[in-house]
This record gives structure tokens, C-alpha cells and sequence, in this order.
């Protein structure tokens, strides 16, 4: 299965819409009083293009691109943004119905500080410091590419600041393994079998975000590239649809999925590969799941999963390097064994 694409072509922007004066871009993009206004749409409180916000609740110089005071809803539209602070910032909640996104920021390209959802639309996001931000983040549709320099996706709320990851138990295990070592949930391409258990929640380290924290994934494309968290729930995540796919971390600290309470997936199919240092794998699941530690990895090396009949059913070529890989789709049955090939390694898994 090849990678998701990133980026796309430009759609037209409907007749009648609103332009605002963040870095050239055009676009529908209204505000909607917070908790949903019935019916009352107002313009959006957007920066000019000096910097100066047009909302009156900030009277300092504001680096971001798109910004409103409250509830902030686009639903079509081209736009490209490079801006210093968030690209696209809300105090409340962000809604993301269509629209094309070309980002390149040095914070969030998406915050909000209550929730941030999106349905549809095409997102690219070349460089950031944290890709999706929000207290709940909501993924239900679109197609969305990110590079991100710490989190990918992160639940936290508020203020744009992101805590020190706590401790986690069922971990991979310690410092990353040297090639052929055994793995977590199977023996190791080229290794013995392992012990270990499949991955559960630890307690919040000192200045960690809240626990309350969720990232739920329905529907869409979704590919990250992060150095910190892949996906950092800060409390819960829950995956039941699409076709996620995470490449990193690279820093021992770090980890693919990152959570405090539970991390559930009952649909969708979710490849995941970067450092083992502090990996955690999903806590329950209603498909199988494959989680293991292959050795440490170059970027480029190939990664392959296949059926007992022989069918590939994942192929997929990680762009940083990595040691633990996990793996999970409709076509992954528990208790079932699959062969696993890492470049010129491989092994029998038994799925959880």
C-alpha cells in the first residue's frame, strides 16, 4: 500500500466569499459565538496583514494567521500560510469542513483551545512545532499531511504551552535495541521471542497537559511526521475508522502513540513506527493488532506485513529512522500469525 499523498490541487473559491488579510489568503472562514450561535454568523476577527489583531480582546502585536476571539468555522477556500505564531487560532473551538491548506508555521498550524474538528478538506502542513492542537481533537474527514518538529496531534487546551511527558507503563522496553533483538508481541525479525504485554497508561510527569485530553480519528487520510509525539492524547484516544499513518519519533523521550488513560482502536488501519524508548501500543481493540520492536532502523528500510496465504496486506517505507513498529487494520485478525519482513528480516507475529 503506498503512502498517502500530501497536499493536492487548489480548488476554486465560491462566489461571495469573505476575504481575509492573513498572508494572502482567500477563503470562506466565518465566526460563530461560542457553543454554536443559531444561525448568527459574523465576520471573522481576522490580523491585518501588518500583524495587528482586528480582535479587541488582544491589544498586543499578534504573529498569527488566522485568528478569532471565538468559535471559528471554514468551509471552503484556498489558503497558504506562513506565519511565526499558530496559523490558524481559535480561544474556543476550530471547525474545518473543505478548503485547502498550504501551512508552514513556528507553532501550531491548527489550535484550539476547546475543540478542533475536521470533516473534510485537504491540509498540508510542511513545518510546524505541534500540527493539531486542541483539548479534543476530532478527525473525521479530509486528507491531511503534517510535519511537525514536537507533537503531531496533541490534546491540550488553553494555552499554546505543551507539558513534560509522564511515565508509562507496558512499555516497549528501555533504550532502543540493536538490530535482530527480541520485540514486544512477537519474536523480532531475525530475534527469539519476547515477553512483554501490550501497552497501558502511566501517570502525568511534572507540567504534563490535563488527563482530559481526547484525539478521536473516524474518517480520512491522515499522515504524520513528528520528532516528539506521534499522537498525544493527554488522556484518551480512540481510533474507528481511516487510514492513519505515523512516522516518528526519533528522540528516545518520545513516543508513536502517547496517552494517560486508554488508547482503543475498532477500526480503521493505523501504521505506526519510530523510538522505543517510551512506546506505548493500544491499551484494547476490536481488530489485531501488531506491535514490536525490530531493532534500531534507518529511514528507507521497508517494512512488510503478510498473511499465512502468502497476500501482502501492509507495505510501507518509514521517512525516519525507527525500532518499534505497530501495525493494525480490518484484515489483522487476533490471534492469527502474520509474517512481518523489516528490510532483509523477517518474523512470525502472533496478532493481539
Amino acid at each position: 500500500m503506498e503512502n498517502p499523498g500530501r497536499g493536492g490541487q487548489p480548488g476554486s473559491v465560491a462566489a461571495g466569499v469573505t476575504e481575509t488579510a492573513a498572508e494572502g489568503a482567500s477563503g470562506k472562514v466565518t465566526e460563530t459565538a461560542a457553543e454554536g450561535a443559531s444561525g448568527k454568523v459574523t465576520e471573522m476577527a481576522a490580523e491585518s496583514a501588518s500583524g495587528e489583531a482586528a480582535d479587541d480582546s488582544e491589544s498586543s502585536t499578534s504573529m498569527k494567521g488566522l485568528k478569532a476571539g471565538t468559535g471559528m468555522l471554514i468551509s471552503d477556500g484556498t489558503f497558504t500560510v506562513n506565519s511565526a505564531d499558530d496559523s490558524v487560532h481559535s480561544n474556543a473551538s476550530v471547525t474545518v469542513n473543505g478548503g485547502t491548506f498550504e501551512i508552514a508555521t513556528g507553532d501550531d498550524a491548527f489550535h484550539a483551545d476547546e475543540t478542533l474538528t475536521v470533516t473534510a478538506g485537504t491540509i498540508h502542513i510542511t513545518e510546524s512545532y505541534e500540527g493539531l492542537e486542541g483539548l479534543q481533537v476530532d478527525i473525521q474527514g479530509g486528507d491531511i499531511s503534517l510535519t511537525a518538529s514536537d507533537d503531531g496531534l496533541n490534546a491540550a487546551g488553553g494555552t499554546d504551552s505543551s507539558g513534560t511527558a509522564g511515565g508509562r507503563d507496558g512499555m516497549f522496553g528501555g533504550a532502543d535495541a540493536a538490530p535482530g533483538d527480541s520485540a514486544s508481541g512477537g519474536s523480532a525479525p531475525g530475534g527469539s521471542a519476547p515477553g512483554g504485554s501490550r501497552g497501558g497508561a502511566g501517570q502525568p510527569g511534572t507540567g504534563s497537559s490535563s488527563s482530559n485530553g481526547s484525539i478521536t480519528i473516524s474518517g480520512g487520510t491522515l499522515y504524520i511526521a513528528a520528532s516528539g509525539d506521534g499522537i498525544d492524547a493527554n488522556g484518551t484516544l480512540e481510533i474507528s475508522g481511516g487510514y492513519t499513518v505515523v512516522t516518528g519519533p526519533t528522540q528516545g523521550d518520545t513516543a508513536t502513540l502517547d496517552y494517560d488513560v486508554s488508547a482503543v482502536i475498532t477500526g480503521g488501519t493505523f501504521i505506526g513506527t519510530g523510538a522505543s524508548g517510551m512506546a506505548q501500543t493500544f491499551s484494547s481493540s476490536e481488530q489485531g493488532v501488531i506491535s514490536i520492536s525490530a531493532g534500531t532502523r534507518s529511514a528507507g528500510t521497508q517494512i512488510t506485513l503478510t498473511e499465512a496465504a502468502g497476500n501482502e496486506l501492509i507495505s510501507y517505507t518509514p521517512e525516519l529512522d525507527f525500532n518499534v513498529v505497530i501495525l493494525s487494520s480490518p484484515d489483522i485478525v487476533s490471534g492469527e500469525t502474520y509474517t512481518i519482513t523489516v528490510g532483509e528480516s523477517s518474523g512470525e507475529f502472533e496478532a493481539e
